[in-house]
């Protein structure tokens, strides 16, 4: 008889605690947060707090509620948290900037650094990301996310859909899930927050100095990259900068050697490299790809990408 093939488990846990006493709670949250010299002050007779969390090696769902006013310096180390509340109010304060929390907006929390919280009975939801399996997916050993920077417009939508998406099949332990189901539903999310939080240093980098004009070519690049699967133009661009059409165009060439045009261009090239790079062969199309960052004509998209990129769109998704 041939042996049969073994089937791997479902490698999810689920963890599950309700109370009332405040230390037992500093204790467990502490223990994944890094709790540092909390100061709690109680806002009700009787307390409450819960938790409940199903992850695996690679992610985690979590929610929480804490019904007290805390305020703690707080780190972790090796994972990225991307955290928003449903009820009560929270402040994170990171490098001499102070971040309110808006209900359902999600942030990512400082990494392998000290921020001070303040939560007033908060109930919150984060979703824990290893920092090595996140960092294979983008490629470099060094990754990290931008600290406490609010999504862009598109991927605050791409965020939330991955959310509407998968939660409910994560979260219900009483449904086995394959290994190859695990990992498709932590790769979407790891994916959408890559999506929601690009990184902005690089973008301000390429404006030295510092004055009015500088700060409105900065609000410009700010503008294109959150906006750029959007159908916007110069008009909008300007607008958002706090500049004229014309006082964009002479900005940009300035600092950039750059006409808005060829700047929205430029983004939504990389933009469509990234899709194509991370996409799956059998799922993603280059006119899918094209048509969602503004390119019309499929020739010309093609012809423009190779000559930024060296290789065709078909290339880039075959490639890799």
């Amino acid at each position: 008889m041939a042996p049969t093939s073994e089937i791997e488990a479902d490698t999810r846990y689920f963890r599950r605690l309700v109370g009332t006493d405040i230390d037992e709670a500093l204790t467990f949250f502490g223990g994944d947060y890094d709790f540092q010299s909390p100061r709690v002050r109680r806002t009700r007779p009787r307390s409450h707090w819960d938790f409940a969390g199903v992850g695996d090696e690679r992610m985690s769902l979590r929610s929480s509620r804490f019904m007290v006013d805390l305020r703690t310096d707080s780190r972790t180390d090796g994972e990225f948290l991307v955290a928003w509340t449903r009820s009560g109010s929270s402040t994170l304060s990171h490098a001499g900037g102070e971040q309110p929390l808006e209900p359902g907006v999600p942030v990512v929390l400082p990494f392998a650094e000290t921020f001070r919280l303040h939560h007033h009975d908060i109930g919150m939801n984060i979703v824990q990301l290893d920092a090595d399996f996140v960092r294979s997916i983008v490629g470099e050993q060094d990754f990290a996310f931008e600290s406490l920077r609010r999504p862009t417009a598109d991927g605050l939508r791409a965020w939330r859909s991955v959310v509407r998406r998968h939660s409910s099949t994560w979260l219900d332990v009483d449904r086995e899930l394959d290994p190859i189901a695990q990992r498709s539903i932590a790769e979407d999310f790891a994916t959408a927050a890559i999506r929601a939080f690009p990184r902005r240093t690089g973008w301000r980098a390429t404006v030295s100095g510092s004055g009015p004009e500088h700060d409105r070519v900065r609000r410009a690049l700010e503008f294109v990259h959150e906006h750029a699967r959007e159908p916007i133009g110069t008009p909008e661009i300007a607008q958002a900068a706090g500049l004229s059409p014309r006082g964009l165009q002479q900005s940009l060439r300035r600092h950039l050697d750059q006409t808005p045009g060829a700047l929205l261009r430029s983004v939504r090239l990389d933009g469509a490299r990234t899709d194509l790079v991370r996409g799956d062969l059998d799922g993603t199309t280059v006119a899918e790809v094209a048509r969602t960052w503004g390119f019309g004509h499929l020739g010309r998209f093609s012809a423009t990408y190779r000559s930024r990129f060296g290789e065709l769109p078909s290339e880039s998704l075959r490639g890799h």
